[in-house]
């Protein structure tokens, strides 16, 4: 008998560790983030007002935001500015610049503070000021990061898997309209980068590890744990990503998302607790 059901937003194997990399944070995490307490993030001025700041205080200014809204408040972040300009390449003639590959929009690492202790270090590429929605992202999944490293638990999938398994934290934290609309980018810069003062560039590329149609079947998931409706959501993203929204939610409406979860063996995915 043929069937005729929503389709599988994911291949098999995708979506699977999606289910698996859930049920992981639920099990680490669920205590300190219970799924009904974490807000979802939006790009509104209720959340994120604007402000005066520019530059480095203001990258500061919205991590507190970030932290705030993922229940970090209390753990240490330093916040350090880098220029990636060299990582851009030309594109049809000197307003046009694409990434090559993986651009590092930030980095995370664990430093000593001076006094016996640790401090995340979070370094920001400062041409994420042009795009502050990309820089939201950026800061979620470095804050991600943060939230795994305090745990040593085996992910699921292992190592290769890690930065896909912190894309989708950040998912988790609260961040998915930032991850999906800023997976593609395109946007002018409003400074000089390589080119005559006053011409400007326009960059574009991706961003992050997770592809858009994966950050949107996260979002769908993690929405529907927290019991809230994950299509009051496309009003925040770009109009192409919510057909990838109401075509995960569709297919997890006919599903029974808690049992399949609990169905998942995270040993086969080398995570046993």
């Amino acid at each position: 008998m043929f069937g005729f059901g929503p389709k599988r937003p994911l291949s098999a194997d995708e979506w699977d560790w999606q289910l698996a990399a859930f049920k992981w944070l639920e099990e680490e995490f669920g205590n300190q983030t219970a799924a009904a307490d974490r807000t979802l993030a939006l790009p509104n001025v209720a959340m994120f007002p604007p402000s005066k700041w520019t530059g480095r205080a203001r990258v500061e200014e919205l991590l507190a935001r970030v932290q705030a809204l993922t229940g970090l408040s209390d753990w240490p972040v330093r916040i350090d500015m880098i220029d990636s300009r060299t990582a851009f390449q030309p594109m049809s003639g000197p307003v046009a610049l694409s990434s090559p590959g993986e651009r590092a929009a930030g980095t995370f690492q664990l430093v000593d503070d001076g006094q016996g202790g640790t401090i995340a270090e979070i370094r920001i590429d400062v041409h994420q000021l042009d795009d502050e929605m990309a820089l939201i992202a950026t800061l979620a999944h470095e804050l991600a990061h943060y939230l795994l490293s305090s745990t040593a638990r085996e992910v699921p999938g292992g190592e290769d898997c890690h930065e896909l398994l912190t894309d989708l934290t950040a998912v988790y934290m609260g961040f998915g309209v930032f991850l999906g609309n800023s997976a593609r980018y395109g946007f002018h810069t409003t400074d000089e980068l390589g080119g005559t003062v006053g011409s400007g560039w326009y960059l574009s590329g991706w961003q992050g590890y997770l592809s858009e149609r994966a950050l949107m079947t996260a979002l769908a998931i993690s929405e529907t744990l927290a019991g809230r409706d994950p299509l009051a959501a496309k009003l925040y993203l770009k109009p192409h990503l919510t057909d990838d929204v109401r075509r995960a939610f569709k297919y997890i409406q006919k599903r029974d998302l808690a049992a399949d979860m609990a169905a998942i063996d995270l040993a086969e995915y080398g995570a046993a607790a």
